[in-house]
């Protein structure tokens, strides 16, 4: 590569516009030679395509986007994980995946495990900090993918850079590098009253996408060569609406070129009609109910919205038990309070669908769930993989279904699995190409 002395460059730029000379002249550091480029003529047509370029390029950065930005603040742990320790970690907390130990003890290696705190843009709009994590195998001296790793729905305790490694950053083992936002509200973003925009659209994608820049500045400061910067997107279950909300936000900052594969499994596109299908009155069976208040929250929270949050339940139930539990303990215990019946939770507006009684507080909230659907949004023409169990039992298959159907350059596999939870299985491991092996030990 050509190494210019910057200020004899621009000197020589000044000279040519003041006089009639027919090239520019630059000091080549590695010959240490003068060399002669460019006529004044040609030279300011290409400033001006560049004026042009670069004006192009701010009007379309209404987003807040800035690539010149510093994304990464700071890092808050380094460490190595050997192949034994890492398949203690991924047993130890996913024992469903216990059966398939045999395979990890084939794939698994090494890796380095990064804890870092980024800048990102808050729910208010205004700058504020993240943190995510990156692994990697160990000894790697260049990448040519970021593998962008959106998680699933989980307690605040178990936030990825709160825990030595999260079961979904796997595919590590096959050599991914590999990116995952803890989301706001979740690690160092966390609020007092346990706060999360939970499936707020463009919240999510920044988060994850301002990570993905952070990394890269990682790996610049550690001297690890991006031989390519493509991009691959994959999550399940939120992680499976996150990874289509982060291909969004890519796409308004003019990235999703980069963007060479998405993969999402399990996830609630259709949040609108998910959320009425939980609205219904007659359904009573849902395992997971901590979910519909989680999401009620997320949007008022995500959308900044003037409402009460007591206004949305029951106000005897509200008042002596879903106040506290909401702002002091994880959503695991949400489930098992929370019973399996909406009606008994819920203002009773919310049954009167699709006009909800003009309950405007009510009405404002499912307004907000609405704009935040994924389902009828413009995506970028980058192929799409989407997977769902056809019996999953937490998330409607409908949403892939739906989503396969209006959505351009997508594929949709029906998985296996009986519920959600394998589901999860099935998916990462088809990602990982280790799906013939593993379904033989997986009763599925």
């Amino acid at each position: 590569m050509l190494k210019v002395s910057y200020p004899l460059f621009l000197y020589s730029i000044a000279q040519a516009f003041k006089s009639n000379i027919n090239y520019i002249r630059v000091f080549n550091k590695t010959n240490k030679k003068t060399m002669n480029i460019l006529s004044p003529r040609k030279f300011r047509f290409i400033l001006l395509l560049l004026i042009c370029l670069v004006s192009c390029n701010d009007n379309n950065n209404d987003q807040g986007y800035d690539k010149a930005s510093n994304y990464l603040n700071s890092i808050t742990a380094e460490y190595h994980l050997t192949k034994a320790e890492l398949i203690s970690e991924i047993v130890e907390s996913f024992p469903a995946i216990k059966p398939l130990s045999f395979l990890l003890e084939i794939y698994a290696k090494d890796i380095e495990v990064v804890h870092v705190i980024y800048n990102t843009t808050g729910v208010d709009g205004k700058p504020t900090v993240a943190s995510g994590v990156i692994t990697f195998p160990s000894g790697i001296t260049e990448y040519d993918c970021l593998t962008s790793l959106q998680h699933g729905t989980i307690d605040m305790e178990e936030a990825p850079s709160s825990v030595p490694f999260h079961i979904e950053m796997i595919p590590v083992i096959r050599g991914k590098v590999i990116v995952m936002a803890d989301y706001l509200g979740y690690g160092v973003s966390q609020t007092i009253d346990r706060q999360h925009p939970y499936c707020h659209s463009k919240l999510t994608g920044t988060a994850c996408a301002d990570l993905i820049e952070a990394a890269r500045e990682y790996f610049r400061e550690k001297e690890i060569k991006e031989v390519s910067d493509n991009i691959e997107l994959i999550g399940y279950s939120q992680g499976g609406s996150a990874t289509i909300s982060t291909l969004l936000e890519l796409d308004q900052r003019n990235e999703s070129t980069r963007v060479k594969s998405v993969l999402a499994g399990g996830g609630s596109y259709d949040l609108y009609n998910t959320a009425l299908y939980f609205l219904r009155d007659e359904f009573s069976a849902y395992p997971r109910m901590g979910y519909v208040p989680y999401l009620l929250r997320g949007m008022i929270y995500g959308e900044q919205l003037p409402i009460a949050e007591h206004s949305l339940f029951l106000s005897d139930i509200y008042n002596s038990k879903l106040a506290v539990m909401f702002s002091t303990r994880p959503l695991s215990e949400w489930h098992q309070q929370l019973g399996r019946n909406v009606s008994e939770i819920l203002h009773p507006d919310f049954l009167d669908s699709p006009h909800f009684n003009g309950n405007s507080d009510i009405i404002s909230v499912m307004d907000a769930i609405k704009k935040n659907s994924l389902i009828d949004i413009n995506l970028p023409d980058v192929p799409i993989q989407l997977f769902h169990a056809p019996e999953d039992n937490f998330v409607p298959y409908s949403n892939s279904a739906t989503a396969h159907k209006v959505w351009k350059n997508t594929t949709l596999t029906d998985l296996t699995a009986t519920d959600h939870v394998t589901g999860y299985i099935e998916f990462i491991m088809r990602y990982m190409g280790l799906w013939p092996e593993a379904r033989n030990y997986m009763n599925m």
